[in-house]
């Protein structure tokens, strides 16, 4: 059983401000007081201390806040993850949950709902373009036009590694991603809209499939949305060492694509030395495994 911490008593908005103002105090015995009063916060201080991070600007007094922040709302994040899993992972609205949810183990007090909607507002924005006139292959062209003309998202070819990338508030914000996150940006919109799109779990570069009774088409969205044929892929897939297999081909599950951003992440926090947000990762997804 996951549980939450609390703490034992309701601590007033001037002394938490009082605490948080010693954290860089030089002394040791100031230290050592202030961890002690730390140590006795529970989750219910995190809206409090959320509130006076926003107030500071000294970068590592408000990283440090961060962390604290962290600590204290990922008991009860990682018992909401595996009460999500529990729930079943097999449907494009079930990702997108899920992956909003994930963006809290980035920022514990991220509003997600504001992406939910940012998702529902692109989705509106595109719908009129799609006109029943228009042919399947127009459809799909009108489709990746948007998102790449309109929209102006990219391929992240400065920092490929950044966690920024496999967080979908991030790539959102920023309109920049790696192949996984712009293909499930693309994946969810296109569900509003019963659009036949599919991810592909492609090795070292997901992509994705536009699929009708008369077309099958794969999409790079990292390129801009270009067009590739299976030669290609298995071209690419050859060139970097792999033998092409029909699966790596077929329809990707959502635990997969779930499962493939936690390890992207895991690798990103990896490179950067964080060793705790990694363990944490790693217990996230042995839920997404066993489901």
């Amino acid at each position: 059983m996951i549980t939450a911490k609390t703490s034992t008593r309701e601590i007033t908005r001037n002394e938490l401000r009082a605490i948080v103002a010693l954290m860089d105090d030089p002394d040791t015995f100031v230290q050592s007081r202030v961890n002690e009063q730390l140590s006795l916060l529970g989750e219910q201080d995190v809206p409090l201390l959320d509130e006076i991070r926003e107030e500071i600007s000294d970068t590592s007094l408000r990283n440090r806040l961060s962390g604290l922040i962290h600590k204290l709302t990922f008991p009860s994040f990682e018992q909401e993850f595996a009460e999500l899993m529990d729930l079943g992972l097999d449907s494009p609205g079930s990702l997108e949950r899920i992956q909003l949810m994930l963006c809290r183990l980035d920022n514990p007090t991220l509003r997600t709902d504001l992406y939910k909607r940012q998702l529902d507002r692109m989705a509106a924005r595109l719908e009129p373009s799609l006109g029943a006139g228009l042919t399947s292959g127009e459809k799909l062209e009108t489709f990746i036009s948007f998102f790449f003309k309109n929209e102006y998202f990219k391929g992240d070819t400065e920092d490929y590694t950044s966690p920024d990338n496999s967080y979908l508030h991030k790539v959102l914000q920023r309109r920049k991603g790696i192949p996984l996150s712009l293909s499930m940006v693309m994946l969810f919109v296109a569900s509003r809209l019963d659009m036949p799109l599919y991810g592909v779990n492609m090795p070292i570069h997901f992509l994705i499939k536009y699929e009708t009774e008369s077309t099958s088409t794969f999409i790079d969205p990292y390129n801009g949305g270009r067009i590739v044929s299976l030669d290609q892929c298995s071209y690419f897939l050859r060139k970097s060492g792999i033998v092409p297999k029909s699966v790596h081909f077929e329809r990707a599950l959502e635990t997969d694509m779930l499962a493939r951003t936690i390890r992207n992440l895991k690798i990103s926090y990896e490179k950067r030395g964080c060793t705790q947000r990694v363990r944490e990762l790693e217990r996230l997804l042995e839920y997404v495994v066993a489901c």
